[in-house]
């Protein structure tokens, strides 16, 4: 017998819902975790160390988002590459304006991906349509 993880009642092997609060109960696979749960702590190293080197979108990538997190693999190194060339720019005013334009596009970008990541990792998927 195994037992309810939200009140604790004795459910039955072959039960979906718990017979004391009926709530649907989590399937696990010989103890293990099932593929579509993912730890979100990891899913959040992953686009927070990397990312802040412009590796973006390797939490996408471990959580199944790989369309998603190849698109911000390839926004996150272009914009990185983008401000170390303007950095060693030779126009100063034009490099000073184009380095923080580009500087802030980037850090919304960080920013973006680890908060999807996490959110990803949350809720499993997000569904954009539905937002706006």
């Amino acid at each position: 017998m195994r037992r309810c993880p939200y009140c604790g009642t004795e459910v039955p092997a072959n039960s979906i819902n718990c017979p004391g609060c009926y709530r649907e109960i989590p399937r696990r696979i010989g103890g293990e975790k099932t593929k579509k749960e993912k730890d979100p702590r990891i899913a959040l190293l992953l686009a927070l160390l990397p990312g802040a080197l412009g590796i973006w979108g390797l939490g996408h990538i471990y959580l199944g988002a790989g369309r998603r997190g190849l698109y911000f693999l390839g926004s996150g190194l272009i914009l990185t590459l983008l401000l170390a060339a303007l950095a060693y720019g030779w126009f100063l005013v034009i490099t000073i304006v184009c380095l923080v334009l580009i500087a802030l596009i980037w850090l919304a970008g960080f920013v973006m991906q680890a908060l999807e990541a996490w959110m990803l990792a949350q809720a499993g998927s997000i569904d954009w349509e539905s937002m706006f």
